[in-house]
């Protein structure tokens, strides 16, 4: 018996091969007691990799990494894979700047495949790979949330058409996407599962026979089922099912995938896993609490840091917002799988017909909330900024074009911190302002949020309200739920010598900036981003020689770019300037302020330029 593997030491997947199934097994308790551990002090998405682990060391173990390919749909459930192939020594800089991603990065290492950080796009990836390689085995460990968007089933819908390849889809179905799955796919999967007696003894069959007869049994079951009906989605496809399999059972994990090893059309193996597998409070989650965490006390699963009573997110305040207005009027909520992240769990509870989670379904929920609306009813559509681009193309012809009077939440707007660079806010403004008809705000604080969106609810039109993801010092009833902010820009403090224009929490911190400092400059909200307030820019153009305009965003598309044109349709000689991002930049995960810091934002970058104008 060899002695217990050291994680830290681990440099590639080979040793793997040569372990026996008790070993196996040992390593598998290992990683989940090192993701625990491990977890518990730098944050990240724990429930999810704790109920991949025995799938995913089966694949290593039944493949070959150095010439096979794995893709893990969403990248965040690839610790155990980044444990496997090398990467535990750096999981104590995970999410943060400058160390292990909390998704897949080709940077990091060669076994990195495709980069997914939103998901359901790796069954389409795998096309291409079999196109271009269709000698290569390409496995994709999807879940059955992911699954059910559009994008998934357009990947199928081609593949299982295509006999000559062989595709390998994991589909792990822990009835779990950040919280519990929904829809009409979700239920077909409960169907598919059959009863606890059915699996049961399906799996002693399999554990009793050799594989040659189990899958005598499999093609025979199959042709007999075709004679008298049709009933398995995926078989209807074109693709070869197999399940469901007990996912965190190694035997039928290794089982599963070597009968499957050598088929030459399409296949899909369905498991069954328990997310959070292994740490009870985990387990016992069914409202997602435990998919992202912070760090936390591992005896009682508990934030080690707590928030203050009277300390809220930006989510929160909307979603109390959102209550509030409900006592006064009847609207439609819509959001795709962020019931949880976006806190709408008690306007869930208290107003079931009006809330409508469409799981993690962009498209359809853009498209959802337009007929709501081209029927008379207000909605609010309530999107992170990185998952709205998604639904570009529906909330442009849909909602825009048509100028429909939709409200559109983006949540986590400008940059997020450790999600990294998939998930940064800094595209939506970029997007919003090619589309017609559509108004843009950002609110400064918690009451001008409020104030905008009552407006918003009085708006003929689309309108996008950003706000971004953190954290201020309020107490709800010492908000005015009554005020209305109209479309225009605030002046906070008058000055002579330059004009700063900037929106959202940023304005506050200007703010600070200019009066510590005793900076001789007007500083500006424009929190309507757009229209623009041609009024007070009209003034501005003979009262100041230059604006700066400062803004967590690409340049490109940007409040500063409108303002530039507007200017040159005006003939003003003024000089604008502008703090921003470049449109080729890629910003990576840490802290907030770390990545402003390292890429021109920060306090000191700000005055600096203040004074670099004066």
């Amino acid at each position: 018996m060899r002695e217990l593997i050291d994680l830290l030491e681990i440099k590639d997947p080979s040793f793997i091969k040569n372990m026996t199934m008790k070993e196996l097994k040992e390593l598998a308790t290992q990683i989940r007691n090192f993701l625990i551990e491990s977890l518990s002090k730098t944050g990240g998405h724990l429930s999810s990799n704790l109920g991949v682990v025995e799938i995913t060391i089966a694949m290593y173990y039944v493949f070959d990494p150095e010439k096979d390919k794995f893709l893990f749909d969403v990248g965040h459930q690839s610790y155990v894979h980044k444990i496997l192939t090398g990467r535990a020594k750096e999981f104590q800089s995970l999410r943060k700047f400058g160390g292990l991603s909390g998704y897949i990065n080709k940077k990091e290492s060669k076994y990195d495949i495709w980069e997914s950080g939103h998901s359901s796009t790796t069954i389409s990836a795998m096309a291409g790979m079999l196109i271009a390689q269709p000698e290569d085995k390409v496995v994709s460990l999807i879940g059955d949330s992911s699954i059910m968007n559009g994008v998934a089933f357009e990947g199928l819908n081609f593949l299982g058409s295509q006999n000559k390849l062989s595709p390998i889809i994991i589909l792990n179905d822990n009835k779990m996407s950040i919280s519990k799955s929904v829809g009409a796919l979700s239920k077909a999967l409960s169907r598919l599962r059959g009863t606890k007696l059915w699996r049961g003894l399906k799996r002693f069959l399999i554990f009793i026979f050799p594989n040659f007869i189990c899958n005598f049994f499999h093609q025979l079951k199959r042709g007999i089922k075709g004679l008298i009906q049709q009933d398995n989605i995926f078989e209807d496809m074109g693709f070869d099912y197999y399940g469901p399999i007990k996912g965190n059972d190694l035997r039928s994990c290794i089982k599963a995938l070597n009968r499957v090893k050598k088929n030459t059309g399409p296949v899909l193996i369905h498991i069954l896993t328990q997310k959070g597998k292994g740490y009870l409070p985990s387990e016992l989650d069914k409202e997602g609490d435990f998919h992202g965490v912070e760090p936390f006390d591992i005896q009682t699963g508990k934030p080690l840091k707590e928030p203050k009573l009277n300390q809220h997110s930006y989510s929160e305040i909307v979603a109390n917002y959102l209550l509030h207005k409900r006592n006064e009027q009847s609207f439609f909520v819509v959001n795709p799988a962020m019931k949880i992240g976006a806190k709408m769990q008690k306007f869930a509870e208290l107003y079931p017909s009006d809330f409508y989670d469409v799981g993690i379904a962009e498209e359809h929920a853009a498209d959802m909330a337009a007929g709501m609306a081209l029927c008379g009813k207000r909605v609010v559509l309530l999107y992170y900024s990185t998952f709205s681009q998604r639904a570009y193309d529906q909330i442009l012809n849909d909602i825009a074009r048509q100028n429909l009077p939709v409200i559109i939440g983006i949540d986590r707007a400008g940059v997020v911190g450790e999600d990294g660079p998939t998930h940064q806010g800094i595209y939506d403004i970029s997007m919003f302002q090619s589309m017609p008809n559509m108004m843009i705000a950002m609110p400064k604080d918690p009451q001008d949020l409020i104030g905008i969106f009552n407006y918003a609810f009085t708006h003929d039109g689309p309108i996008v309200i950003r706000y971004p993801r953190k954290t201020v010092d309020i107490y709800f009833n010492t908000l005015d739920y009554t005020s209305i902010l109209y479309p225009s820009y605030e002046t906070l403090v008058e000055g002579q010598h330059l004009c700063v224009i900037s929106y959202g929490p940023d304005i506050i911190r200007i703010l600070k900036l200019v009066q510590e400092y005793n900076l001789n400059v007007s500083v500006v909200d424009a929190r309507y981003i757009r229209p623009l307030d041609r009024a007070f820019l009209k003034r501005a153009f003979t009262k100041f020689s230059t604006l700066l305009v400062i803004e967590q965003v690409i340049r490109s598309g940007s409040l500063y770019q409108m303002i530039v044109d507007y200017a040159n349709q005006q003939s003003s000689p003024i000089k604008v300037k502008s703090i921003s991002f470049q449109p080729d930049l890629i910003l990576p995960h840490g802290k907030i302020e770390e990545v402003l810091n390292e890429y021109g934002l920060s306090d000191e970058d700000i005055l600096n330029a203040i004074k670099g104008q004066l």
